[in-house]
């Protein structure tokens, strides 16, 4: 004899499931880095941490525009010495401090 009760049931929760309300997307990260200020020059368009930026543009990143994420730039490799942070915006211009002198970034999720 079929439990209707429990059938009930079941299909309930197979219905709640079915129409759960959608999981909010994981943060995402991205961010564009210039070699000079005002976004000119060589970008790096990227959405993962970067221990190390390279030889090539160690100590060359001048202008941010963050695109989603927030995010941490090191004065040294490997996440190492002074920080800075920016959330979603567009930074023209580091500071004089800054300026040529970012070596690994990351975002902070």
């Amino acid at each position: 004899m079929i439990n209707f009760r429990n059938l009930y049931a079941a299909l309930l929760g197979a219905l709640a499931l079915l129409t759960a309300a959608p999981q909010p997307p994981a943060l995402a990260c991205e961010v564009i880095v210039y070699w000079d200020a005002n976004f000119r020059g060589q970008s790096l368009h990227t959405d993962g941490d970067m221990s190390y930026v390279g030889d090539h543009w160690n100590d060359q990143i001048s202008s941010i525009r963050v695109l989603s994420g927030l995010w941490e730039f090191y004065w040294d490799a490997g996440y190492r010495g002074e920080v800075l942070r920016y959330g979603p915006g567009n930074y023209p211009y580091v500071g004089d401090h800054w300026n040529d002198q970012i070596s690994s970034f990351r975002c902070s999720r």
